[in-house]
């Protein structure tokens, strides 16, 4: 029964090292490139490969043979930050931007449909759009769904724009491609992304990056109101005081990051 166990043990390791090695890549990667930063046998890597991506933990790329997160590896991932090591750190950061900026302040990271909310403070006020934690919202009439195309590859993102479906939303909605793509180049050269009134009526938002160790895009962190009570000129204003609050919530989610990785 003991080597049983083992057995199971080692195998679930071996799952989580190759998972690991996946993940590490910005770009889809291949089982040639895994099976050269992992010490397995290839038919063992084959096995876990192809077990992983029955189970949805990865993603084959129509290339057919590049690896990528799957839909599970993508709401596991969601999980983990939201009950992970530093939440209440992050939780604080958030709590206080939103009472110096007065309105509502979410986290959001990207999915395979949008941008799903990681994180959301609710601004006091009655006059509120309400989007519970996990809610995806679309990526073209968002201000944290544009803050992403923007860190695409140019070539990237005029593909990924080219197949979304471009679903008006209000009378402001880019429907037009090539409009689009104008508008997330802007939003690449300035740093920061605007939704005015984009995807909901009334409402308003600006995001800004939330970067990683090696500077990639790994959430946005957005701040929304009514237009009745927040201009646009006003959420411009907010965008240093968002930025240090993202280089904040940068730092904490890398610590949290390395400390769970370090051995005990």
């Amino acid at each position: 029964m003991q080597n049983r166990n083992d057995e199971l043990t080692i195998r679930s390791l071996r799952a989580l090292i190759v998972l690991e090695e996946v993940v590490s890549h910005s770009t889809p990667v291949t089982a040639f490139v895994i099976g050269k930063n992992v010490d397995l046998p290839k038919q063992t890597l084959h096995r876990i490969l192809t077990t992983l991506t029955q189970a949805g933990f990865l993603q084959k790329e129509i290339d057919s043979v590049s690896y990528t997160p799957g839909p599970r590896l993508k709401r596991f991932s969601v999980g983990i930050l939201s009950s992970g090591s530093g939440r209440e750190v992050r939780m604080a950061i958030l709590n206080s931007l939103a009472r110096d900026l007065g309105e509502t302040c979410n986290l959001a990271i990207p999915s395979d449909d949008g941008m799903v909310y990681l994180e959301r403070v609710e601004t006091h006020w009655p006059l509120r759009v309400e989007f519970p934690i996990g809610s995806t919202v679309p990526f073209h009439c968002t201000a944290s769904g544009k803050l992403y195309l923007s860190s695409l590859s140019p070539s990237k993102m005029k593909r990924m724009i080219n197949s979304l479906h471009l679903e008006q939303h209000t009378v402001n909605t880019r429907t037009d491609p090539q409009s689009l793509i104008a508008d997330v180049k802007r939003v690449r050269s300035q740093g920061y992304s605007e939704d005015d009134q984009e995807f909901i009526h009334g409402m308003l938002a600006v995001a800004v990056p939330v970067l990683n160790a090696d500077g990639k895009l790994m959430s946005t962190l957005a701040v929304q109101g009514p237009s009745a009570r927040l201009t646009m000129d006003v959420a411009r204003g907010h965008i240093e005081r968002l930025k240090q609050a993202a280089a904040d919530l940068s730092a904490v989610i890398c610590e949290s990051t390395e400390d769970e990785a370090e051995p005990a």
